[in-house]
């Protein structure tokens, strides 16, 4: 691509510049939470001009101390183009370009007070991140620069080993900008227990209602089911897993008709900085419809090249299934400059769940550097290849660089 080298050279030396001077101290009246990551993104996609976007994103908010049960906490988001305007970000109008949906907004991330109401009740009323059950159906994803946050009142409570949580839903703030945000009457119900480190149950029941004339007419969805979770020992090794079932159907403003199903497995074994991953994910379709995700993430659940998230879904109207491994390495150096890394990949295979047809596959690559100061430095790649399915999603290759710091 044009002006990479030069791009890529302005990200890392405004954020070399930025990045050390910015660290923050703690405040004996509260705390400062500075977060910061500095991305260089290229995208290759068939039928599109080729994009490239460095930006930098900033987080800085402060946590006040608990004061007679209560915490208040506040967080500004700011994110700034620093090269190139090639890529479509969705308010731009550089229709033309692939899709990097990283535009240059200042808003308010978090807004939100908390009271601890004894040792097992907590209250949280404002703006603020919510994330349940791996962030599948409700979460805070924070891929793009500009991250998901939510309006909402949510209630919790704890006691031996098991947790509630009741949140009423008022709004989601998508990125990047106003233009984008959806309006919600929705409740969310979460309810957990840890029988001990290889078992942990998880309930949910959610209805969620989008109100808003931008969003989709036909996401709105009552969504309940069960996840499961835990480690295992296996010698000097251990095995981790997760599944998740569950089951959507139409609810409240959805213009549509669908019942819908919804199951996902992975596990892995580690052992000696070596991890072996393995999983299997079904999206159910009806030719119509599909599973819908409104307020949860879209990025990385099925490759990060995100060929088949967008609108509130994962999935095309005949469903998904994914099929991936993948394995990764992870080892620690005493270098002064550099303590630890890891390397890694991933690969997918993606049919329709209604008619096996072939979606195609992917390949996902990783390599990150943990380096003085909180910094971290690490190079992505994503390279999908359609299938012989008209469902298909258009070829693409993503690449990033990626310099963070946080506290």
């Amino acid at each position: 691509m044009q002006h990479l080298t030069r791009t890529v050279l302005a990200t890392l030396i405004v954020s070399a510049a930025v990045i050390p001077t910015a660290s923050a101290t703690d405040d004996p009246h509260g705390t400062i939470l500075l977060d910061m990551r500095a991305r260089y993104e290229a995208v290759e996609q068939a039928g599109k001009l080729d994009a490239e976007a460095a930006t930098l994103r900033t987080r800085l908010g402060w946590q006040s101390p608990q004061w007679a049960g209560f915490t208040f906490l506040v967080e500004g988001e700011n994110v700034i183009a620093l090269g190139s305007d090639n890529y479509n970000s969705g308010l731009n109008g550089q229709t033309a370009f692939a899709t990097i949906k990283d535009d240059d907004i200042t808003e308010l991330n978090r807004l939100q007070v908390s009271y601890a109401a004894g040792e097992h009740v907590r209250i949280t009323a404002g703006r603020q991140l919510l994330s349940f059950d791996g962030n599948r159906f409700i979460g805070s994803p924070s891929w793009r620069q500009d991250r998901n946050s939510h309006d909402a009142l949510r209630v919790d409570l704890s006691q031996d080993g098991w947790r509630a949580s009741y949140v009423y839903h008022d709004r989601v703030l998508r990125g990047p900008g106003d233009d984008f945000d959806w309006d919600s009457d929705s409740h969310l119900l979460n309810l957990g227990y840890t029988v001990n480190a290889a078992a942990v149950l998880t309930g949910f029941a959610y209805f969620i209602d989008l109100t808003d004339p931008s969003a989709p007419q036909d996401v709105s969805n009552m969504t309940w089911g069960g996840r499961l979770t835990g480690s295992l020992p296996l010698g000097d090794a251990s095995l981790r897993y997760a599944a998740l079932v569950a089951r959507q159907s139409d609810y409240a403003s959805s213009t549509a008709d669908f019942d819908l199903g919804f199951a996902s497995f992975d596990a892995s074994i580690s052992g000696s900085g070596a991890t072996l991953m393995v999983g299997y994910d079904v999206l159910e379709g009806d030719g119509n419809n599909t599973i819908a995700t409104p307020l949860g993430s879209g990025h990385g659940f099925h490759g990060w090249a995100d060929a088949f998230s967008g609108g509130g879904a994962q999935s095309t109207a005949d469903g998904l299934e994914d099929l991936r491994f993948g394995a990764s390495y992870e080892g620690g150096l005493a270098l002064g400059f550099l303590s630890g890394w890891e390397i890694g990949a991933m690969h997918r295979d993606f049919t329709s769940q209604r008619n096996d047809g072939d979606l195609g596959r992917e390949w996902d690559a990783w390599l990150s550097l943990d380096l003085p100061g909180d910094v971290g430095l690490s190079f992505q790649l994503a390279d999908y290849q359609s299938g012989t399915s008209p469902l298909s999603p258009a070829d693409r290759t993503k690449q990033w660089i990626v310099l963070t710091h946080a506290r």
